[in-house]
């Protein structure tokens, strides 16, 4: 697969992702352009990669972690905002419609790794093993945040009515 195949393929869900993760359209195409020059140096590589869709998010995962701590290391004044948790409102275009921005702003206040699981399933589509693969964990923890948190969304709005 060479690199335009993979931005075809997975641009537009990396680059919502990124948004998603960074709460920033200009941190996340820096994030998106190291990315494709990491995936660059594996064009030999990837005829054994078994689950390139999976291979990918875990990069952009640990991509967006190492530009999070480049951020945090540096000093006070040129750090920025550094108020990066992830966000469904920022990273989706959300209808004008009511339910739609309650269910956003519900799922921003649940755990990062509860909102990251949500993200990958409903918006890109993962299965609970690429989402194991891509968060490091394992697909039954996966598929537990995502019962957590859809239990929560779901507790949370019957508060609200």
């Amino acid at each position: 697969m060479n690199l335009e195949e993979l931005y075809g393929r997975y641009g537009e869900n990396l680059f919502r992702y990124l948004v998603f993760k960074l709460g920033s359209a200009e941190d996340a195409e820096d994030v998106l352009q190291e990315i494709f020059c990491r995936f660059a140096r594996f064009t030999m590589r990837w005829a054994l990669i078994r689950n390139p869709q999976a291979f990918v998010f875990r990069v952009a995962r640990n991509e967006v972690n190492r530009f999070l701590r480049r951020k945090l290391s540096r000093p006070e004044g040129d750090a920025g905002p550094l108020d990066r948790t992830s966000s469904f409102s920022a990273s989706l275009a959300i209808p004008a419609d009511a339910t739609a921005l309650l269910i956003a702003e519900l799922a921003d206040r649940l755990p990062e790794e509860q909102k990251e699981v949500i993200f990958m399933k409903v918006f890109d589509g993962l299965t609970f093993k690429e989402i194991g693969t891509a968060c490091g964990v394992s697909a039954n923890t996966a598929a537990s945040r995502y019962r957590y948190a859809l239990a929560r969304l779901r507790a949370a709005l019957e508060e609200t009515r």
